[in-house]
């Protein structure tokens, strides 16, 4: 199969949690979460790609999509938006809840991962303001057919992937990703019900668990342990 190498970034309190939001706003905590993006930056990989609700809670703040109305039926065929884009962040938003008012995140040009079953008027939003999209199946996700083509319609060669945690799941329960580098930070969250960084619904778990190839261990700034793992 044709698809960008994945490389899974994540960062995690000491008990697996990933909820920063409610770890408080301590400075020594900002600090240490300052780590992601340094370590993000170290790959110089172009093209990211997160689930809906990592995207609408930390980067579309809750902004609704817009439904054109009138804007009659459209084909369920894949839009490029920028056929010049350089770099992408890309949303996994099988049924278009995501409100694009603009192209570009950050720089990076978007492209959303649709099913066919979003509305016609939601698809003439993103044309009219030149978000890409594709589709990856009928109802759901396939996301064995959104790599295919972030590959063949972008030229995408590697991508990281950085969560949430359900997100994250479903690609390592259909054996997708190839590299997990895990950011230990020396903080306990202390809740129960928080997500991880690898959440699989019992009624989708595929096999038993994932096992990896533990390839380095580093301390970096602020008391953060980097796993990296092949998997």
């Amino acid at each position: 199969m044709n698809k960008p190498e994945v490389i899974c970034l994540m960062m995690t309190s000491a008990d697996g949690k990933i909820l920063s939001a409610k770890w408080g706003n301590d400075k020594r905590v900002k600090a240490v979460l300052d780590n992601f993006e340094k370590a993000h930056d170290t790959f110089g990989v172009p093209a990211w790609i997160c689930g809906r609700t990592t995207m609408e809670k930390d980067f579309t703040k809750g902004a609704a999509p817009v439904i054109k109305k009138d804007s009659g039926p459209i084909e369920r065929k894949d839009f490029v938006g920028d056929k010049h884009a350089a770099s992408f962040a890309i949303a996994v938003d099988g049924h278009g809840k995501l409100g694009w008012e603009k192209s570009t995140l950050h720089g990076d040009h978007v492209i959303t991962v649709l099913t066919e079953a979003v509305p016609d008027g939601y698809l003439a939003q993103l044309q009219e303001v030149g978000v890409s999209y594709l589709f990856a199946g009928k109802n759901a996700v396939n996301l064995e057919i959104a790599l295919q083509k972030l590959y063949s319609l972008f030229g995408i060669k590697k991508l990281m992937l950085e969560g949430g945690g359900h997100l994250n799941g479903s690609f390592i329960n259909e054996g997708l990703i190839d590299e997990v580098n895990l950011l230990i930070l020396p903080i306990v969250d202390g809740t129960a019900r928080t997500s991880t960084a690898f959440d699989v619904e019992d009624a989708m778990k595929k096999g038993g668990a994932t096992v990896m190839s533990l390839q380095e261990v580093r301390q970096i700034e602020n008391d953060v342990v980097w796993l990296r793992y092949k998997c």
